[in-house]
C-alpha cells in the first residue's frame, strides 16, 4: 500500500492514495483490521478518473471493493469519481459512506 499522503477537499487528515486497479482489496482490508486500535480511522484516498476496473469490471466491482474497505474501517475518499458512479452510490445509499469530490 502507497503511504504518501494526499489531501482531498474536506479531509481532515492525510490520506494514503490507494489504487484500486494494483491493490487487493481484500488483502488491504485484512492488513487494516491488523493494525493497532486508534481512535482515528484510516483515510484512503481513491483518484477514479483511471480506474481501469470501473470500466473493465463494472461499477458493482468496484463498489464491492470500496465496501470492504470500508468495512475494514476505513474512510473513503474518492478523487474524480464519474456521473455514473456518484448516481449508483446515491441510489444504492452508499453516497454517505464514501466521500466523492
Amino acid at each position: 500500500m502507497p503511504t504518501t499522503p494526499a489531501s482531498a477537499p474536506g479531509l481532515m487528515a492525510p490520506a494514503t492514495p490507494v489504487d484500486l486497479d494494483l491493490v487487493d482489496a481484500q488483502q488491504l482490508a485484512r492488513e487494516l483490521r491488523q493494525q493497532p486500535a486508534s481512535p482515528h480511522r484510516p483515510q484512503l484516498l481513491i483518484d477514479c478518473s483511471q480506474l481501469q476496473s470501473l470500466h473493465t469490471l463494472g461499477v458493482s466491482h468496484v463498489i464491492s471493493q470500496l465496501l470492504t474497505l470500508h468495512r475494514a474501517g476505513a474512510d473513503i475518499w474518492l478523487r474524480n469519481a464519474s456521473p455514473l458512479l456518484r448516481r449508483c452510490l446515491q441510489l444504492l445509499k452508499l453516497n454517505q459512506l464514501f466521500h466523492a469530490t
